[in-house]
């Protein structure tokens, strides 16, 4: 019998501006992310000027994030500096 095992070396950390903006947005995105076994955490940053949203997942990727947040009304995009 074979077992797949996710270590913390699989874990993806995504890092995206966003337009979540308040408390309310941050409330329905959670409930939106806890129906997602692979998303481990996730956490937004509200003062910074872009949102910076980032996700610890298995398997996603930032494209992903977006389209997913996209069927709820919220738009986001891998941030690259």
């Amino acid at each position: 019998m074979w077992t797949l095992t996710k270590s913390k070396k699989d874990l993806n950390v995504l890092i995206l501006k966003s337009n979540i903006r308040t408390k309310n947005d941050v409330e329905k995105v959670n409930q939106i992310f806890s129906q997602i076994e692979c998303i481990k955490r996730w956490i937004v940053d509200l003062d910074d000027w872009e949102h910076v949203l980032k996700v610890e997942c298995f398997v996603l990727s930032c494209e992903n994030i977006s389209v997913i947040l996209e069927r709820f009304g919220y738009k986001c995009s891998e941030l690259n500096h």
